[in-house]
């Protein structure tokens, strides 16, 4: 089997697909098939917000002087994430919120801030590689920890109304906040490490300030090639930070477990209101509900 720092790869198309727009790369395998790669897109880091979108309600950054601390509430920040910190000082999530919020460009704590973990980039070495019968998928190189960072869903925000009249949308490359799971959960490091329950009553209510629709389809990130299971390894979280006065919310994607490497990275697409956009399920999780939006 081939290892990372050899000089050749099987089935290896391009080194780093991101073209250096991320401090680490991410490749591009097919040793399935003899495609050469997928239809051409310009890769993003992050999200792309039309000048007209009404954003949510700005706030402004904290004037920590050094790293913001978890129990320092004098920190803006801090108090709006109800007083406690989201991270611990390893990066990795505490517990799914409605809404966390990241200490952002205007805010006057270090760049090293523990509470930047969304904007620092990709963590671990991922890969996008061609599968059997589900197009392209991505995995990772490296062990993934419970609550690491995986990326963001990149790609241009659309309106809802677009979105709903088929307006020039690829639906195979959008993510949609308004899609619902029918398998609520409440998760938590903590009790993920330990093997315990997670406490309280099962909840996965965002509080996104509006419906928040990205189409990846011409402009994305390694994101947009991740692939819907119904008994998925990541979980979607959604985080806001400021940013020339204004408030953007990005789609960060965190691990649900402890993940092994070369394991396939999925996340749950949810159910879509319309039933056009349904598709049937491969995932063959025992837990497969068989379709998806």
């Amino acid at each position: 089997m081939w290892k990372a720092g050899t000089a050749s790869r099987p089935g290896l198309i391009f080194p780093d697909l991101t073209c250096g727009a991320q401090s680490t790369p991410v490749s591009l395998v097919n040793d399935i098939d003899g495609e050469k790669g997928p239809s051409h897109f310009t890769y993003l880091s992050t999200v792309r917000y039309p000048n007209t979108f009404n954003l949510a309600q700005p706030f402004s950054g904290c004037c920590c002087q050094k790293e913001c601390s978890a129990d320092d509430l004098n920190c803006s920040c801090i108090r709006r994430n109800g007083g406690d910190f989201p991270y611990t000082t390893n990066g990795v999530l505490v517990c799914r919120k409605p809404l966390v919020y990241e200490c952002g460009p205007s805010c006057l704590c270090s760049p090293n801030c523990k509470n930047r973990v969304s904007q620092t980039g990709l963590k671990v070495r991922l890969e996008v590689f061609k599968t059997k019968d589900k197009g392209w998928a991505v995995r990772s190189w490296d062990p993934i920890h419970s609550g690491t960072f995986i990326c963001e869903y990149a790609g241009d925000i659309i309106d809802q109304p677009r979105f709903d009249g088929n307006e020039g949308v690829n639906y195979d490359f959008v993510f949609n906040s308004t899609c619902t799971t029918d398998r609520p959960f409440k998760w938590n490091y903590d009790a993920v490490l330990t093997g315990e329950e997670a406490q309280g009553e099962p909840n996965e209510e965002y509080n996104i300030p509006f419906s928040l629709v990205i189409s990846a389809g011409d402009a994305g990130n390694v994101g947009r090639f991740m692939n819907h299971s119904c008994s998925a390894n990541l979980f979607w979280q959604p985080v806001v930070y400021e940013h020339n006065s204004k408030s953007f919310v990005h789609i960060a994607f965190f691990a649900m477990r402890h993940i092994p490497p070369l394991t396939e990275l999925t996340y749950d697409y949810g159910i879509s209101r319309s039933e056009r956009r349904i598709k049937r399920c491969l995932c063959r999780s025992p837990k497969c509900r068989g379709y998806f939006a």
